[in-house]
């Protein structure tokens, strides 16, 4: 395969997968392909009319020489899973941070395993409004190149290894911070035994401030006492403006039994004396079912062939009764004929409960089959 196809189609690849983490600062470190930064992502909390200093370090982490180019960009989260979308700078209205950014433009010569620390800026305007601000600093081995037929008209990325950092940045002020908790489930809604069990959380930022909603997920048994506690976005994640981020938290377990009840509370927000609206709480809850099919199913079975076999013994120990009434009688050679009447109504009672736990048996096991099996 030509080099410069194979550069096509791997690139793009390991810039996906480089910007999947970006939005997760339990990492200290970004590395592509023979490139890294640390920190990879930067939070930072300005006042409006302020320049505020900061430091990346890169490392090239090959064992030859590179020439490293600084790229801006703004960014917006790009469905439910956090992953960014680079664009342009100045194409995020109300959000855009990368034409604040003042950094040196001119290339950076790296020697082999060396690693540089790189001063830059952000000088935050005088009449900023107060909210969240998003942009992006990266490193590639080639030169930024304007692509007109991309999809944001300049922001197409030249190809070559590239990595870079996250800034997200808080300007203070009267900011909006909403949010609500738009989905709050399982996969299913029962479970047999043991479980593993993934909660899924669909929060929905409708403010102008990225949140981090931390908290966590009790779940109690039918009788009201907490069997499970669940910590929730301890990671730290972040959910921008105008978006819904996805998050899931899993609990498992070796046996249970019942209705199970999981609520839910999250924490987000900035202090008041910050220019926030203070801790707010979000809070709702769901039920869900565990049964040990894999015990229910078997004790079912035998209670069915004890109770046919108890029937079985009655049926017989009827008949013996009768044999021998007989014989007492003198009546051996006699055979009694009687008209047929029904069913006695133990015999009857009998039919219509073996009726019904072969009914039950037959749906549970289709049920099982259907949700576990």
């Amino acid at each position: 395969m030509p080099k410069k196809i194979r550069s096509l189609i791997i690139i793009p690849i390991w810039l996906f997968v480089m910007a999947s983490g970006f939005f997760v600062p339990a990492k200290t470190n970004a590395q592509g392909v023979g490139i890294k930064i640390s920190p990879v992502i930067i939070e930072d909390l300005i006042d409006p009319g302020s320049t505020e200093t900061y430091e990346i370090t890169v490392t090239n982490n090959s064992n030859s020489a590179k020439l490293l180019y600084v790229y801006l960009r703004d960014f917006r989260a790009e469905g439910e899973e956090g992953k960014p979308k680079l664009t342009a700078p100045g194409t995020e209205t109300g959000f855009s941070l990368a034409a604040w950014i003042n950094i040196s433009a001119e290339p950076q010569e790296f020697g082999a395993n060396e690693s540089k620390t790189i001063p830059f800026q952000i000088a935050i305007p005088a009449d900023a409004g107060p909210g969240g601000y998003y942009g992006a600093i990266l490193f590639g081995t080639e030169p930024p190149r304007l692509n007109l037929d991309s999809e944001e008209k300049g922001a197409g990325m030249a190809i070559g290894q590239q990595t870079g950092a996250l800034l997200l940045l808080q300007v203070k002020g009267d900011v909006d911070e909403e949010a609500r908790i738009r989905e709050f489930t399982t996969e299913k809604g029962v479970y047999g035994t043991p479980f593993d069990i993934e909660f899924i959380i669909r929060v929905e930022n409708m403010g102008n401030v990225h949140i981090k909603p931390i908290g966590n997920i009790a779940v109690k048994n039918m009788f009201g006492a907490e069997v499970g506690n669940i910590r929730v976005n301890n990671g730290g994640s972040n959910v921008l403006p105008d978006s819904i981020r996805r998050l899931t938290e899993n609990w498992q377990g070796e046996s249970g039994f019942g209705r199970y009840t999981a609520s839910i509370g999250l924490s987000f927000g900035t202090a008041t004396r910050l220019g926030g609206q203070g801790k707010q709480t979000l809070y709702t809850e769901m039920t869900f079912w565990i049964f040990p099919w894999r015990i229910i199913i078997p004790i079912l079975l035998s209670l069915i062939i004890v109770f046919a076999l108890f029937i079985l013994f009655l049926r017989l120990y009827k008949n013996k009764a009768v044999q021998k009434a007989m014989a007492r009688a003198g009546l051996t050679n006699v055979k009694l004929v009687r008209k047929y009447q029904g069913p006695s109504p133990v015999l009857h009672l009998s039919i219509i409960i073996s009726v019904v736990l072969v009914v039950l048996l037959i749906i549970m096991s289709g049920l099982y089959f259907l949700l576990f099996a």
